[in-house]
């Protein structure tokens, strides 16, 4: 009976020191577990929204030394664009692994309407859809609604009115003959239901006053149309003939062939200077495109009309990426697009 006593002890003894050191262990694997920290990274991306940017680091990582990355880094957050609640111009900032990005629906030419431009960022994708009704023009002579879409560099005029954080790959605003050799690469794709996609494009602003708080001649307004439903048939556009350029589509290099048309005033007798560049063919997917010799080729088409622009006297402030898009004949705009990606390669 004694020694039953003590056998049953033992094992008690024996159990109760395995609970406690089965407790010790799973208190320190917890603290210190993978899947404790992947949660905790998850919880600090998704509330990384729009923030201000007196709360972004003063100095950034550059996550490849000839690449910057321009796709947001947060989680995922909605601007809204809408007649009754007056966002039209409504803004965010979006913050990417190099830099941050203004994002806009930017609705200019809406007087009145129903329905919404919504612009979500899901992750690194931009996601715009334009769901609108009985739209009513400012201006009705002008085929567009508005350019939903985000911007890099400095913009001091409506509707940005400010600047982005910037890769030291790229501070703008930079004088134009002393640009670096850039690549811009855009990933998208556009769907269209009803309306028109006046084009999907980038919108570059160069001015001679980089503090300038309101656009005038001789600044200078570069559109490049990757693809395009309108046509530029107004008789104030001077067609300055074609421009050839190597770039890559879906991963072929390609000759991309321009039509270049000069717009020598844009709204006023002292407007500034528009220069299209309009695709020859409706590029969709992942397009790539040397900016800085776009940019720098437009001087020559310019000096066709103004004979005395010099390019030294310029300064590249601010590159925007989005699509104009316009009604159609009751006042419908059902469309969108996905902004994947954008990459701009430093040489």
């Amino acid at each position: 009976m004694e020694v039953k006593f003590v056998a049953v002890f033992i094992l008690l003894l024996i159990v109760g020191v395995g609970i406690v050191s089965f407790f010790t262990l799973q208190h320190t694997s917890s603290s210190s577990s993978p899947n404790s920290s992947a949660t905790s990274a998850i919880h600090t991306s998704s509330t990384s929204k729009a923030v201000s940017s007196s709360s972004f680091p003063s100095s950034i990582s550059v996550s490849n030394t000839s690449e910057i990355l321009l796709y947001n880094s947060g989680g995922t957050f909605t601007v809204l664009g809408h007649y009754q609640s007056d966002s039209a111009y409504s803004m965010a900032e979006a913050y990417t692994p190099d830099a941050s990005i203004m994002v806009s629906p930017f609705v200019w030419n809406m007087k009145s309407a129903d329905g919404y431009v919504n612009m979500t960022y899901d992750g690194p994708t931009l996601n715009v859809v334009v769901n609108m009704t009985n739209f009513h023009k400012i201006t009705p002579s002008i085929d567009v609604n508005g350019y939903p879409g985000i911007m890099y560099g400095q913009e001091c005029w409506f509707p940005f009115a400010g600047h982005t954080v910037e890769s030291p790959l790229l501070e703008l605003p930079a004088p134009v003959e002393s640009l670096p050799q850039t690549e811009s690469c855009l990933s998208y794709s556009l769907w269209l239901k009803d309306g028109s996609i006046d084009d999907f494009s980038y919108d570059i602003w160069m001015s001679q006053d980089p503090n300038t708080t309101y656009l005038k001649f001789p600044d200078v307004e570069i559109m490049i149309w990757l693809y395009h439903q309108e046509e530029i048939t107004s008789k104030y556009f001077v067609n300055e003939g074609n421009f050839t350029v190597q770039g890559i589509v879906n991963g072929t290099p390609e000759n991309l062939t321009f039509a270049v048309y000069v717009l020598p005033h844009t709204g006023s007798g002292d407007g500034w200077i528009g220069v299209y560049y309009v695709s020859q063919q409706e590029m969709e997917g992942k397009v790539t495109v040397p900016l800085t010799t776009m940019v720098q080729s437009s001087f020559p088409f310019m000096e066709k009309i103004f004979h005395n622009l010099d390019e030294n006297s310029y300064y590249l402030d601010g590159i925007q990426v989005g699509m104009e898009f316009n009604n159609d004949s009751v006042g419908t705009s059902l469309m969108g697009y996905s902004l994947y990606n954008w990459t701009i390669q430093v040489q």
